[in-house]
């Protein structure tokens, strides 16, 4: 799980760091947003290895980029100010998040299900 978390962490970093050329920046959070999407799958997989804080954090992810997912299917109209909340406030706190949940998993011992006391 720490080698998920420095990827994407390092990822998440180019990412914000390609902002400075906002062209380029847009481009690497596609990419970003496919890595992160492939590794909450790995980590949802885990489920039952994960703890009840490590859960609901994580359920809380998906139920965000479900609705996110779901305002681009939508096809919500945005006005001239507030696109770039869209497309690159929302995603980026988004991955922020999903890092933050990766940085709390990092430490926890797997491959042994959860014990209820």
């Amino acid at each position: 799980m720490r080698k998920l978390y420095e990827f994407n962490k390092i990822i998440l970093i180019i990412t914000a760091l390609l902002y400075l050329i906002i062209i380029l920046g847009l481009y690497a959070q596609i990419v970003l947003g496919a890595i992160q999407l492939l590794s909450a799958l790995s980590v949802t997989f885990l489920w039952h290895t994960l703890d009840k804080r490590s859960k609901k954090h994580l359920s809380i992810y998906w139920l965000i980029v479900s609705l996110y997912g779901l305002g681009w299917l939508l096809q919500i109209e945005l006005n001239n100010y507030s696109w770039w909340i869209c497309i690159i406030i929302i995603p980026m706190t988004i991955a922020i998040y999903f890092v933050w949940i990766l940085s709390n998993l990092k430490n926890l011992n797997y491959g042994k299900p959860e014990t209820s006391k």
